[in-house]
């Protein structure tokens, strides 16, 4: 008789995935990409651009939410494209997901040395607790499994919560008691004066509307791993623990991101100099984080150190649950691969060690495929600060592409089940969207698809126009194509290519019921409903 094959263990609780996913998406952009947000477009552009953005992600989420508390699949992401739109698409997006991410767990790192600046701690320290322990640690932290690493980013979601409240309050009451830069979020779209000689580029201070729209493509950094609630989905102890994390998600990050962002800005003049420079311009040690920089013109001597301290902590932080959605990511696309022959050595990837049920090849690819990137800022080259630039960037790229793939998912699946509105009933009441007997709600569900649609027209809007924006005023170069551009074109050819190797067709959605039903049996992974959960089930049938 052979033996089952181990899998991920589903023990998460509602509570637990919504603090991992709060740890994922709060990282350094919150500490410093609003402060080059600040210098760029001032403070009322550098609002707008996190409210966009914010709204963007609520309606993004809202079909994410939607779908996986009726299909808690294994990379999820990944299945629903394969499901609804197109099997070579799910392929690249899979791909361009664990690259996101893969690629994070490596630049947060960085990140969180580039922090100890502010103690002017020395090199050789530097690269022996960040580039050689603390990767290390994470990748204990993952192996041990599911339910440790949820507790440590419970806790570590715990903290970022109160650092963000913590840092926003402090920031209120620096600016009741004693007016600092009172006058300074009164500035509009005001740009730095030093933006100029940063960027190369003498225009895009004299140009708001530019300046806005070069923003948003960085500040939607800030709001990359709301989606994670779909990398816990399999992992998930039962369909509650789904369901409140994947609803809320998005608008208290909004909530998180303007309360701080106000708070600093109350606080932090667009002229500042200490204030960060994180594109376009040459490296320095003496950038700070703008939370730090309101905390000192206020006269509070210790609580910019520790600030630090929380932002280094932070950083690490979310480069654990980066390898952890990347390790998930790359076990689900490989644990049934079989498009190609010469390829079927993937499946290895698939592996789960049984004591931990962990993947543990997916992890350890996940681990080494960016390690090398914090090596690379020894250096202290220019070229070296460039390719990092690319690299952050078109991973920040990928993912909105990916949150594009989720909308154009959940619309082609909206519009399917509605044409079969009546045979989903009688089959699956639990998956029929017009009736108390659907298992998923959402806030604004009753909008659906046009929340959806809008959605993916902002992603796309964001990624193939807002990215250019410096372009508008200057003549394009490599490193401007390349950091707007690299990962579309890149992601592009390579479904080009899968299609025409594969050649196999999208997916229609037939006039036929019989296909719909065996999409969904395909999805159909059962979790436990509590007995309240199904008393109600059963009441609305």
């Amino acid at each position: 008789m052979s033996q089952k094959k181990p899998e991920l263990k589903q023990v998460l609780n509602g509570f637990q995935i919504f603090m991992i996913t709060i740890s994922t998406v709060i990282g350094i952009i919150v500490f410093s990409g609003d402060g080059e947000a600040l210098r760029i477009a001032g403070p009322s552009g550098a609002l707008l651009a996190f409210a966009i953005v914010g709204l963007v992600a609520i309606c993004v989420m809202e079909g994410v939410s939607g779908v996986i508390q009726m299909f808690p699949a294994p990379n999820a992401i990944m299945e629903f494209v394969r499901a609804f739109v197109d099997s070579d698409l799910a392929w690249v997006v899979g791909v361009a997901y664990w690259y996101t991410w893969a690629s994070v767990f490596a630049t947060q790192i960085i990140y969180a040395a580039g922090f100890t600046d502010y103690w002017r701690l020395s090199q050789v320290y530097k690269t022996l607790a960040f580039y050689l322990c603390a990767p290390i640690v994470i990748l204990f932290i993952n192996f041990a499994g599911v339910s440790y690493f949820g507790w440590i980013e419970t806790f570590g979601g715990f903290i970022k919560i109160c650092v963000v409240v913590g840092g926003a309050v402090t920031m209120y009451v620096a600016h009741g008691n004693d007016g600092v830069g009172s006058t300074d979020i009164n500035a509009g779209f005001e740009s730095s004066s030093q933006i100029a000689a940063d960027h190369h580029d003498s225009r895009i201070a004299a140009y708001p509307q530019i300046a806005s729209c070069y923003v948003i493509a960085f500040i939607a950094c800030g709001f990359l791993g709301v989606e994670m609630t779909s990398v816990t989905a399999f992992e998930a102890r039962d369909l509650r623990s789904l369901r409140l994390p994947s609803q809320t998600i998005a608008y208290f990050v909004v909530f998180l991101y303007l309360l701080l962002a106000i708070g600093e800005y109350l606080n932090v003049s667009y002229n500042e100099v200490d204030l960060p420079k994180m594109y376009g311009s040459a490296p320095t040690n003496s950038t700070q984080a703008i939370i730090v920089i309101a905390a000192v013109e206020a006269g509070m001597k210790k609580f910019p150190s520790l600030l630090n301290g929380c932002m280094i902590f932070s950083a690490l932080s979310a480069s654990n649950t980066a390898l952890y959605i990347a390790s998930r990511t790359l076990y689900g696309m490989t644990r049934t691969i079989n498009p190609w022959r010469w390829f079927s050595g993937l499946e290895a990837l698939s592996s789960v060690w049984y004591r931990t049920g962990v993947p543990m090849w997916a992890l350890f690819v996940s681990f080494l495929a960016f390690l090398w990137l914090p090596f690379l800022t020894l250096a202290k080259k220019f070229p070296t600060v460039v390719l990092l630039e690319i690299l952050e960037t078109s991973a920040s790229v990928s993912c909105l592409l990916v949150w594009a793939s989720q909308c154009l998912a959940f619309i082609r699946y909206w519009a399917w089940l509605r044409k079969h509105k009546d045979e989903v009933a009688r089959v699956y009441p639990e998956y029929d969207r017009w009736h108390a007997t659907s298992q998923a709600s959402t806030f604004l569900g009753g909008l659906q698809p046009a929340i959806a649609m809008f959605g993916l027209v902002a992603c796309l809007v964001i990624v193939l126009v807002f990215t250019t924006a410096t372009w508008w005023t200057t003549q394009a170069n490599f490193r401007k194509v390349a950091i707007a551009y690299g990962a579309p074109v890149i992601l592009t050819i390579s479904f080009l290519v899968l299609k025409a190797i594969t050649r196999r067709p999208s997916v229609r959605l037939d006039d036929d019921s019989a296909s719909l039903m065996a999409t969904l049996e395909s999805l159909r992974y059962l979790k436990p409903i509590r007995s309240n959960e199904r008393q109600g089930l059963e009441a609305a049938m």
